[in-house]
């Protein structure tokens, strides 16, 4: 079938027939069809990867960053279009601040994850906004939950994870972590792992 429909594929406010917005799909597109990202949940902590991709030889080591601390308690990783995932990173860092202002304490993963979720799920509500073509996986340690791990999808879905992948290679990866049994293993035994997971979905 083909994604475009008369009418129905110009915002994000308008339902096709089928119940479908297409602008919230195409966003999932962009993530669907860039580098894969993984995270996964360890017996001593949490470990984020995704591929390093080189987009022109010209181009300085470090300048397309998608691994990103948001506190010292919290780290992420972006995929899809680059921008976007800067900017759902900016934003994380703007509610964990907000947060720990307000409240005087580092903000809960959960909380981060559905605040951040709550601004991707607003962006496909109104005229005259996207989607962000971005997904965002959060790595937390709080005093609630201890480490926990998140995916934030341009939808504005969010779930908690002991793994979770995105990006082209996400089926071979998903696949390879649920065979994994990461949780018994710990971060530097299952780093190796993650290492050629991410190699094996290019």
């Amino acid at each position: 079938k083909k994604m475009s429909g008369t009418n129905f594929d110009y915002d994000c406010s308008s339902l096709n027939p089928e119940g479908r917005i297409y602008q919230v799909e195409y966003a999932e597109k962009a993530v669907e069809s860039s580098s894969t990202t993984v995270g996964v949940v360890c017996s001593d902590g949490i470990i984020l990867g995704t591929e390093k991709i080189v987009i022109n030889k010209m181009m300085i080591s470090g300048t397309d960053k998608r691994v990103y601390s948001i506190t010292k308690q919290v780290g992420s990783v972006v995929n899809g279009l680059t921008p976007d995932g800067r900017a759902l990173m900016f934003r994380a860092r703007e509610e964990a601040k907000q947060y720990h202002d307000n409240f005087g304490i580092k903000i809960p993963g959960s909380i981060l994850a559905e605040r951040v979720a709550g601004v991707c799920q607003m962006n496909t509500l109104y005229y005259g906004r996207r989607p962000y073509g971005a997904s965002i996986i959060f790595a937390t340690h709080d005093h609630l939950k201890g480490a926990t791990l998140w995916m934030v999808e341009p939808s504005g879905s969010c779930y908690q994870y002991y793994g979770c992948a995105a990006g082209r290679g996400r089926q071979m990866a998903r696949n390879e972590i649920e065979k994994g049994n990461f949780r018994e293993l710990t971060v530097q035994q299952a780093l190796p792992k993650v290492a050629k997971l991410l190699l094996q979905s290019q």
